[in-house]
């Protein structure tokens, strides 16, 4: 018996028709798909999709504004931290050089 292997084309008919069904229950609302997929699987169609992601645990594609998410099962996205705030100095630094040039200037010592 032949074994069933089908190439992207067979994923993007069968995700257009998925996609064709949620603009149809949802015309006018903005849609995503997330498939959360176990790694062969996962590597096998983004293999199909040719994806070179820089995020290797993710990509997507969209198909009529839908868009789909491939996710590798247990995948956990980088956690993008952000940078401390660092109070505006430049200001009071600007008025104290004023002051040692001569040019007159409103600051007072602290």
């Amino acid at each position: 018996m032949e074994e069933n292997q089908e190439g992207p084309i067979g994923y993007l008919e069968k995700i257009a028709m998925i996609t064709d069904a949620m603009e149809k229950i949802f015309p006018t609302s903005q849609s995503a798909i997330l498939f959360e997929l176990e790694e062969p699987d996962f590597y096998k169609i983004m293999l199909d999709f040719k994806e070179n992601s820089k995020n290797v645990g993710r990509f997507k594609i969209d198909i009529s504004g839908v868009e789909i998410i491939f996710m590798l099962k247990g995948y956990e996205p980088p956690v993008i931290e952000e940078p401390p705030v660092i109070e505006e100095k430049i200001g009071k630094l600007r008025k104290f050089f004023n002051l040692l040039s001569g040019k007159k200037s409103s600051w007072f010592f602290i």
